[in-house]
């Protein structure tokens, strides 16, 4: 990476380390994949009578580590999808919807390197956010008394959902540029998320590329690894969409 990359790199690191979208979103993911995961578990193991429960068991599908895994994935595949989708679509469109885009486009660096710039910014984001997923989760599946040697493969499970989910948001960086606005990014986010839950739920997961990972963590569901491909193809696709959208970019553009 040259001297300007690693500049701007280093000033998008800072924006997003600031912003209060993206601190809100880090926390209630964290929050809510850790209440739900440890939570889920205790009221299907203790409270299986419950609704809740019932609910909680179902999403298991298995005892131990491997139904605490599955559990976990269903949790990040909602929480870390929506918050990453949420904050590339800022990150991104607010860059229009406060007309510093211009500005942007006046710098020594081509438009390419900042786009690539922000891009690689939300990627560091997504994984450290998924690495405190892991470490979050895998700690307290250690405090629920689950066994310590089951503990590596299960924290390797949830850190590649994390990080394949997180990344896999990478077209909505592309939607916020065309669409010239967060708002457009967040929609896309929300589109997403909504059409990958209901066809997960008519059995049609598998050839979603937000739901593979998930899937492929849940016990019973015998999903190939080599389908993890289809949301890291997500990722590529949607980073050189965004570059080339940031490559023809000109003043005055809408």
């Amino acid at each position: 990476m040259s001297a300007t990359g690693r500049t701007l790199l280093r000033v998008e690191c800072r924006k997003l380390a600031r912003a209060g979208v993206v601190r809100v979103a880090t926390l209630a993911v964290l929050l809510l994949t850790a209440t739900t995961t440890v939570g889920g578990f205790l009221a299907a193991s203790h409270a299986p009578g419950t609704d809740i429960g019932q609910k909680a068991a179902g999403m298991m599908a298995a005892p131990g580590w491997a139904g605490y895994v599955g559990l976990a994935g269903t949790a990040i595949g909602i929480c870390s999808l929506l918050a990453a989708g949420i904050v590339m679509a800022w990150s991104m469109g607010r860059e229009f919807t406060d007309g510093t885009a211009v500005a942007l486009l006046t710098l020594p660096a081509r438009p390419a390197a900042v786009a690539s710039a922000k891009m690689a910014a939300a990627l560091v984001w997504v994984l450290v956010l998924a690495v405190a997923e892991t470490l979050l989760v895998t700690l307290g599946g250690l405090a629920l008394g689950l066994p310590a040697t089951g503990a590596p493969p299960a924290a390797a499970a949830v850190l590649v959902v994390g990080v394949l989910l997180g990344v896999s948001a990478l077209p909505v960086m592309w939607v916020a540029t065309v669409e010239r606005g967060y708002l457009a990014g967040i929609g896309a986010t929300l589109g997403i998320v909504v059409i990958t839950n209901l066809t997960a739920g008519f059995g049609l997961g598998a050839v979603i590329p937000w739901a593979v990972p998930v899937l492929w963590a849940a016990p019973g569901e015998a999903v190939p690894t080599a389908l993890l491909a289809l949301p890291a193809g997500v990722s590529v696709a949607g980073a050189l969409l965004t570059r080339r959208a940031w490559t023809r970019l000109e003043l005055g553009d809408r």
